[in-house]
């Protein structure tokens, strides 16, 4: 009986610590990158994997850098899913595909002609400029063989100084970076028919 007052009582202590909790703001706004139309015509089969990316800018939360260096969570603004799923699919919707000739996530089944593996090493504000960087590997299927690498950057510039429009920006960014890739991936496989 005893045992079970003082359960009781620790539990309730419990329950009254956890209500003081501070719960985090929700977010004014929340931004994606996709849905893309599709503007680049395959002639292969490839794989797009999802990008690897820093913890700081691969989530929900958008990152800034401010004059010193420093990277900061941009307050009031959030992506709709992860960065790094959003890139993804917006790089799936942008390239398409007739007949046997598709662009596949990495979670499907069966062989492809390419897979792209991509890193975004850079999805940053810095004040009111949007940085998008990407590294991307294409190789054959099959083999493993690299066919082409590429490295490139774009950049867009926020409307004003308010965070909405920074997001914007770099919802901007996001998807040049994307039309590039798109760009590189159908070129690439094209040299290969």
């Amino acid at each position: 009986m005893i045992r079970a007052l003082i359960l009781s009582a620790a539990l309730v202590s419990l329950t009254g610590c956890v209500s003081v909790l501070k719960q985090p703001d929700a977010p004014d706004a929340y931004y994606r990158i996709g849905p893309m139309e599709p503007m680049h015509q395959l002639h292969a089969t490839v794989t797009i994997h999802e990008p690897e990316a820093s913890r700081i800018f691969s989530g929900r939360t958008l990152a800034a850098e401010d004059e010193t260096g420093a990277i900061r969570i941009v307050r009031g603004v959030q992506w709709t899913d992860n960065a790094t799923q959003m890139m993804q699919g917006a790089l799936l919707d942008s390239l398409s595909g007739e007949g046997p000739f598709a662009a596949l996530p990495s979670d499907s089944a069966g062989p492809a002609q390419f897979e792209l593996t991509w890193r975004l090493s850079d999805f940053t504000l810095a004040g009111e400029l949007a940085r998008c960087r990407v590294d991307a590997t294409l190789v054959q299927g099959r083999t493993r063989a690299v066919v082409a690498q590429t490295s490139f950057a774009t950049s867009a510039v926020a409307l004003d100084d308010s965070n909405a429009a920074r997001a914007k920006a770099l919802t901007d960014a996001g998807r040049a970076c994307v039309s590039e890739l798109a760009a590189f991936i159908v070129a690439e496989t094209a040299k290969t028919e």
